[in-house]
């Protein structure tokens, strides 16, 4: 009984901290405004206000060895060991100019979101701000000079109703956003009387747009590397190339399909069960004598991609990193622009926050604010990159995460996704100042609820972290277990069995439905599924063999 407890109680835990993270994002809006009848303000300890009153050292690679499975597609092993890596962090500044914005305020763009209300951390408070009407506002944001290394304007919120706005009528606000593409706004919708803009970044824009324009030849194939290791995605990643093969399967009928070959990327050093199902590359993991890092088997991450780069040649030039927990929504489009990678955004990386600045800088060197804010809010994955920029990254990225992880402060403040961080001080480090962040790369349900973005973007990825909870009733329930539920944690030493029940039928979420029928469907399709979900082990020894041709490589019965 006692056991029993103990278990629930880590459980609960476990799922109130992931609320957490997911609920501060709800909190960090620098400035939200409340109804016309409130009228009282309070200070966080910055220059974020809540309108109303509501706050809611060197290291160096060993030689590894990699095995590569039979069924690895696209992909040869080399047969030298690693190369050393020495890429130095932590005692050396690296600094580049400083960015400017340069030119007079004309010369910026103004872009402006009717019923919207966007994220920013305040530089001119709207209380005592005032303008007549958008126009003003937008040109006082263009117009504000910051002081020193102050953060300059590329955000604005205005109010100019009236009767809605009350005693927050023609408040003009000035805010400052490093990556305002990277940000979902906090409110947006007809009930919103605020409006919005940004200055020379459209939120709105798809640069995919512009990519099909600007690739009108070739289809610029990537290749899909997840890597992996444990009970816990053991079963996740069978589901993820599930999912994947249906896709490329769906894009190959398109006549221009830019999905090339996949590879598992195994880093416990042995070969598993599933390398006859899964293309796969085996790589060790990073040595307890360089890091005593047992609880974190994150680490062992950036090492695998050291290895994996310096051993394998793959035939596409581009590469997209993904995750077990991912499963691919419709066919995936190379996201890139040019050579520049691209990635979906996390709100929780913010290395040029003022509560991280000084932990960021302990690996960059002392580096200004501006150019703080050009390492980009994303981690590994989901990202796309040049191969070669993979190559030269890779052992800055090892180096940045054992860094951080031997540094008690960063290791304590970033937690779980240090590795997060020390991937983009990693691209940073390597002169990759710019990253193109696409939201509707990526969905994270239940927080994210339809198959696309408000603006009309699809999203391509589903990525189910967060625990679903729901009353019978269709209800909501954060934070707290619900009637009906799913959590990928459940599962973290046995998969989960066949047909999950659905959620409820007043449950408003099409995301959670698409993920519960994505994974029934996968489950319904793997062979001998019902065995693997009591062992643990894969298994291809049952009556189900029988019927399928090779129901190892099959999607919805049809061999791909």
């Amino acid at each position: 009984m006692a056991s029993s407890t103990r278990v629930i109680v880590v459980a609960v835990a476990f799922t109130v901290v992931a609320t957490f993270y997911s609920l501060s994002e709800l909190h960090r809006m620098s400035a939200l405004h409340a109804s016309s009848e409130t009228k009282t303000f309070v200070t966080t300890g910055d220059n974020r206000v809540l309108l109303g009153g509501t706050t809611q050292d060197t290291v160096t690679s060993s030689p590894s060895r990699v095995t590569v499975s039979t069924g690895l597609a696209g992909t040869t092993a080399a047969t030298s060991p690693v190369a050393s890596a020495t890429t130095t962090v932590g005692g050396s500044a690296f600094t580049t100019a400083a960015s400017s914005s340069g030119g007079s305020a004309s010369q910026h763009k103004c872009f402006t979101y009717e019923h919207t209300e966007l994220w920013g951390d305040v530089v001119v408070w709207g209380t005592v701000h005032k303008k007549s009407n958008t126009g003003e506002c937008c040109d006082a944001c263009r117009s504000h000079q910051p002081q020193g290394d102050e953060p300059g304007c590329n955000v604005w919120v205005f109010c100019g109703d009236q009767q809605r706005c009350g005693a927050q009528y023609q408040q003009c606000w000035l805010k400052h956003l490093p990556h305002p593409e990277a940000s979902k706004p906090a409110k947006q919708g007809p009930n919103v009387y605020w409006t919005s803009g940004t200055i020379d970044v459209d939120i709105n824009a798809d640069p995919g747009a512009q990519l099909q324009v600007q690739t009108s030849g070739a289809p610029r194939m990537f290749h899909t590397i997840t890597s992996a290791q444990g009970a816990a995605v053991h079963w996740q990643v069978r589901i993820h190339y599930y999912w994947w093969k249906k896709r490329k399967a769906e894009c190959g009928k398109t006549g221009k399909c830019e999905m090339g070959g996949f590879t598992r990327l195994l880093h416990s050093g042995a070969a598993d069960d599933l390398m006859d199902e899964l293309p796969t590359v085996v790589v060790d993991p990073l040595p307890q004598s360089m890091v005593e890092h047992s609880w974190y088997v994150v680490l062992n991450r950036p090492y695998a991609f050291v290895q994996w780069t310096q051993k394998v040649k793959i035939p596409e030039k581009y590469v997209l990193m993904s995750e077990p927990d991912h499963v691919f929504l419709r066919p995936m489009p190379n996201f890139m622009r040019n050579d520049a990678p691209a990635a979906f955004p996390f709100f929780y990386i913010e290395p040029a926050k003022a509560e991280n600045a000084h932990i960021t800088r302990k690996f960059t060197g002392n580096i200004s604010q501006r150019q703080l804010e050009e390492i980009a809010p994303i981690g590994n994955s989901p990202t796309f990159m040049t191969f070669d920029d993979m190559k030269r990254v890779m052992p800055t990225w090892m180096n940045v995460s054992i860094a951080v992880f031997k540094d008690q402060e960063a290791n304590s403040v970033w937690g779980w996704v240090q590795e997060m961080y020390g991937f983009t001080i990693a691209l940073w480090l390597n002169g990759i100042k710019h990253v193109d962040l696409f939201l509707h790369m990526m969905a994270q349900p239940p927080w994210d609820q339809e198959m696309q973005m408000a603006n009309g973007k699809p999203f391509y990825i589903l990525h189910y972290t967060y625990g679903m909870d729901y009353k019978l009733t269709g209800e909501f329930t954060p934070g707290k277990f619900g009637e009906w539920r799913f959590d990928k944690r459940t599962y973290g030493s046995r998969p989960p069995p066949r047909h999950l029940g659905d959620p409820p039928k007043n449950m408003k979420n099409e995301l959670v439905r698409a993920l519960i029928n994505s994974i029934n469907e996968a489950t319904a399709a793997l062979p001998c599924w019902d065995t693997y979900a009591e062992s643990g082990k894969a298994s291809y020894d049952c009556d189900e063999m029988r019927t399928l041709a090779d129901p190892r490589f099959k999607t919805d019965g049809k061999a791909v």
